[in-house]
């Protein structure tokens, strides 16, 4: 029973960086979500916008994404962009897809966060978004591109789940994780506003989440994954092509996760972090 829990308890995990990806990146780096406590079941789950500059003059803005999240956090992520010059966003498919039809898709991270958005009570990110205006261009694999990398590294969703199950163990072994029973999950689907106690447990978990994706991010061969670090080295190709192009400011618009990696490569190419930003995901407020 307690292998199941243990299990259980590393699925919601995947859940949650699904939704979020990072708490934070490393010792020094800034953050790009953050959970703020204010009171007994309350707080805010929060994610930043981390701007850049260069001495040549470019400007790059890392806009980290919760993938469900209140529709009015999706409304200032739009009001933000369409004061950008260009917009990079994230999303494996092909050129010709439209965003739409990829939130209907089958995929198991598709799955999960549709899934997701319904019992947390949230909107989901492409069904808030507009991918329709022209200066949002995409800077992510195509699902073939994509399949073949993965194939290469031994990586599936499997493959991820399994390390996360094992990070989640470690990171209990070493008390940096705080775990939760079976009572505590029965106690929150039970309660009068179960949507409110499971982002409130999902809250907790983002002290670990750094860890445990730092662990997932290795790769099987411990070069980094495809759903990470791949994916980021398609973006800063389109990053480039871009600046080439003549555009002088840029988002880039990548789920949390992805964002300690994008910092780190700015700061080896000369950029200065210069401005940071916060915007509310989730707002847990207490019962009316």
């Amino acid at each position: 029973m307690m292998k199941k829990m243990h299990f259980f308890q590393a699925v919601l995990l995947i859940c949650t960086m699904a939704i979020i990806h990072q708490a934070r990146g490393q010792t020094g780096d800034p953050a790009f979500v953050r959970w703020v406590d204010t009171g007994e079941q309350m707080g805010h789950l929060d994610t930043s916008i981390q701007s850049y500059r260069h001495p040549a003059g470019r400007e790059v803005h890392l806009v980290a994404a919760i993938h469900v999240a209140d529709a009015a956090y999706y409304r200032l992520l739009n009001e933000y962009f369409a004061k950008i010059q260009c917009v990079l966003y994230e999303m494996v498919k092909d050129e010709e897809t439209h965003p739409t039809v990829i939130s209907e898709s089958s995929h198991p991270v598709s799955q999960l966060q549709s899934g997701m958005k319904a019992l947390l009570g949230l909107t989901h990110q492409l069904d808030e978004m507009d991918y329709t205006s022209p200066h949002f261009v995409h800077a992510d694999l195509d699902p073939a591109t994509f399949a073949q990398l993965q194939g290469q590294k031994g990586e599936s969703f499997f493959t991820l789940a399994i390390q996360a199950y094992l990070q989640e163990k470690q990171l209990m072994a070493r008390g940096q994780l705080k775990g939760f029973s079976g009572f505590d999950l029965l106690m929150a689907m039970k309660s009068g506003r179960p949507d409110h106690a499971l982002k409130w447990m999902m809250a907790r978990q983002m002290t670990a989440m750094e860890s445990m994706l730092g662990g997932i991010d290795q790769g099987m061969d411990g070069k980094g994954s495809v759903i990470l670090r791949g994916r980021n080295d398609k973006a800063f190709e389109v990053l480039a092509e871009k600046f080439k192009e003549g555009k002088r400011q840029i988002a880039i618009f990548y789920g949390a996760g992805h964002m300690p990696d994008m910092h780190q490569r700015l700061i080896q190419q000369g950029f200065i972090r210069s401005g940071e930003q916060w915007l509310t995901a989730w707002d847990l407020k207490p019962s009316p």
